[in-house]
């Protein structure tokens, strides 16, 4: 979350930087309360959230007792939508500079 609000606080010289932190913390923190409540999130053209209960995943070296295997965990599920989808179907798999440039853009 640093490098987000740094890369903000870079953008908009305006804001100070604790003015930044408070409002991705405020906006990170109303995210994760609608989804702790059973609700989903959705920015449009970006893509919903929502949480989904999952089974643990064991893997063959780890021994884990009964009750561990049954506890089922929170695992935030994402759906992408239509912009981002479109930017992601519209780099080649094999042209690495056109992931770089798109990377760049998106500030990542």
């Amino acid at each position: 979350m640093d490098k987000l609000i740094a890369n903000l606080a870079g953008k908009f010289p305006e804001l100070t930087e604790s003015d930044v932190r408070l409002s991705v913390e405020t906006i990170v923190n109303a995210m994760s309360a609608q989804l702790i409540r059973g609700g989903r999130i959705e920015l449009r053209g970006f893509g919903t959230f929502r949480l989904n209960e999952q089974l643990p995943v064991i893997d063959s070296n780890s021994m884990a007792e009964l009750s561990d295997l049954e506890q089922e965990v929170p695992v935030v599920i994402f759906k992408p939508g239509l912009v981002i989808r479109e930017r992601i179907n519209n780099i080649s798999h094999y042209d690495h500079d056109s992931i770089l440039k798109q990377l760049r853009y998106l500030n990542v």
